[in-house]
């Protein structure tokens, strides 16, 4: 390497170090948050007799939250918290996203399961599920309705007592071990199952939500083309992602339709390469 080279590196890497963002200080963290929860308690304050003022206050609330989840926090209360921001504000898209990815942080939470589900009883149209998915639903409500950390619990409990009567009924002969056994070995199956096919979906999919107005669904990767549906969708609705290319996702609804989106109308809340469990 000539001498030209070596400074014309060191130029490049000088200029990369000036224009990567810089981490905030634990200190500028706290003044951040401070002043989100500040804006927030203003806007709440604001509510009834300056409504104008009490958006504007939770939009500066939810843009200070985000100011620390793009400094690198992943915490479920800090989306949880931007999630309420953004619903006060009136972005019932963006408020929904956050609602998940906390959720996939805390799953159980109370407060959280009830503003995610009113949050998303007033999206609109409501797209249900098909029938036959819904049956199924209804069926293993164990996978949908318990969060993974609690499916692995109960699986290694039943997975234990499964081998443990095993091992009594080898010892002492007694008919009862024998239908605990095949209980014990017919939910650890069940909860594996579901496990195994929440851990496969994370690798394979991705999850988002509209968060553009009035968004046209259409049958193709351009404007050229034909909308899928009727009626625009408006934010708030959830999808899983087919494809993705440059500017243009492939996404299904929950009732099984698809049909292509700009990127730009959207959230990912859940990338393909994310993990479902989170500690």
């Amino acid at each position: 390497m000539n001498r030209f080279q070596l400074i014309l590196g060191i130029l490049l890497a000088t200029m990369l170090c000036a224009t990567a963002p810089a981490e905030l200080t634990t200190t500028q963290r706290q003044s951040i948050l401070q002043e989100a929860q500040a804006d927030y308690d203003t806007g709440t304050a604001e509510l009834k007799s300056d409504p104008a003022g009490a958006i504007a206050a939770f939009r500066s609330s939810a843009e200070r939250f985000q100011m620390l989840v793009d400094d690198g926090i992943q915490n479920g209360e800090l989306f949880y918290d931007l999630g309420n921001a953004w619903y006060q504000a009136g972005d019932l898209g963006r408020s929904i996203a956050n609602y998940l990815r906390a959720q996939r942080l805390m799953p159980d939470d109370p407060r959280l399961e009830a503003n995610l589900a009113w949050a998303r009883s007033v999206v609109r149209p409501q797209i249900a599920s098909d029938d036959h998915e819904a049956l199924l639903r209804r069926l293993a409500f164990w996978h949908d309705g318990w969060s993974l950390q609690t499916r692995l619990m109960v699986f290694a409990g039943f997975w234990l007592l499964l081998w443990g009567a095993l091992l009594v009924r080898a010892l002492r002969r007694y008919q009862g071990w024998n239908y605990l056994s095949g209980v014990a070995a017919l939910v650890a199956a069940l909860l594996g199952g579901s496990i195994l096919l929440d851990m496969s979906s994370s690798r394979t999919s991705a999850t988002g939500v509209l968060v553009g107005d009035d968004v046209v669904i259409r049958k193709g990767n351009a404007e050229s083309f034909q909308p899928q549906f009727e009626e625009p969708m408006q934010q708030g609705v959830e999808f899983k992602v087919l494809e993705q290319r440059p500017d243009w996702l492939h996404i299904e609804l929950n009732n099984g339709s698809s049909g292509w989106i700009p990127a730009s109308d959207a959230e990912i809340v859940q990338s393909a390469s994310s993990p479902t469990l989170q500690s």
